[in-house]
């Protein structure tokens, strides 16, 4: 008999006392045996961290693992719970952020059985947003030179991605976070990512190109999830240097990969979704594109909402620095 594959879960968590209690919980519950918790407390002030202790005492079964970060922020935060996970023998990282609530009692089931389906060129995998590169990736100056946008109907909705139902699978070069899936083996092969694009901004792009490199392929799966975009706060309230920063590492990864860049980009890439075989049915397609379209219209508001507020604050330091 083959032995089950194991499944490191890392959590990366920020100050999310009102939330992480749920995401821990909901993560128990797609836990098999032989599963390990890593949360990785990246500068919590908040309780998160008396959280997580209480949770751990509760739950024996699948013992939770603390890395406690100063505040490195995502990119290193990941790094630090793959480099605590055991990385040997055959198994899965599945990484989320903490504002991800996993909703796939079947979860490590699916999930063994896409790789065993794809075979072991199958590397990584999102659950929740992939796409390609534009044909002048290499030499743009484009920040965010992707195409062919394919979103999870879990997700928060895209304009113009095309949306993956459950059950299907669809072929991308650049698979997006949170939450993601890399086998243990990719890992050992490929490493961790590149701590030199921290804060964050294209640590998956970066990723994706040296999973490329060694023959590789990647993509977006659907698994069940809720993350609603009003628990994140980065997508509608972003860092003020967010712009800066995915500038300026597009153009490093331009100067580190470019070749390997332009050969991904000038070749034909994939655009297919499939359907998984042995991927559980009685899902409803109709259900969930509604619920994608729900998604997109509170994106959407929580975005024009937070405009007007910068535009507020812009109008009223104008009006105390005299020139409003």
């Amino acid at each position: 008999m083959t032995k089950a594959p194991r499944f490191n879960y890392i959590i990366t968590i920020h100050n999310k006392e009102h939330l992480i209690e749920q995401v821990l919980l909901r993560v128990l519950v797609c836990c098999r045996d032989g599963s390990r918790i890593y949360a990785i407390l990246d500068g919590c002030g908040d309780r998160s961290e008396a959280i997580v202790d209480r949770l751990t005492r509760s739950f024996t079964g699948a013992p939770i693992t603390k890395v406690i970060t100063p505040d490195v922020h995502e990119l290193l935060s990941i790094n630090a719970g793959l480099r605590a996970a055991s990385q040997e023998g055959d198994g899965f990282n599945i990484i989320l952020q903490d504002d991800v609530l996993l909703g796939d009692f079947m979860l490590e089931r699916k999930v063994a059985n896409l790789y065993h389906w794809a075979g072991p060129d199958l590397g990584y995998v999102s659950f929740r947003l992939g796409a390609n590169f534009t044909a002048d990736a290499a030499e743009s100056d484009d920040p965010v030179p992707y195409q062919d946008y394919v979103e999870s109907a879990c997700g928060h909705g895209i304009d113009g991605a095309d949306v993956l139902m459950p059950g299907f699978f669809a072929y991308r070069t650049v698979p997006i976070k949170s939450p993601v899936c890399i086998p243990f083996r990719v890992v050992r092969a490929v490493g961790m990512f590149d701590e030199r694009l921290a804060p964050y901004g294209h640590d998956d792009l970066e990723y994706a190109i040296r999973t490329a490199r060694h023959g590789l392929r990647a993509g977006v799966f659907w698994i069940r999830f809720e993350s609603d975009v009003t628990w994140g706060g980065t997508r509608t309230k972003p860092h003020p240097d967010l712009n800066g920063i995915v500038e300026r590492n597009m153009n490093a990864i331009r100067r580190l990969w470019g070749l390997e860049l332009a050969r991904i980009s000038g070749s034909e890439q994939p655009k297919n979704i499939v359907k998984v075989p042995g991927a559980p049915e009685g899902e409803n397609d109709r259900d969930w594109k509604q619920a994608w379209e729900d998604s997109r219209s509170r994106l959407e508001q929580q975005r024009a909402e937070a405009s007007c507020l910068r535009a507020r604050v812009k109008r009223g330091w104008n009006k105390i620095r005299g020139h409003g």
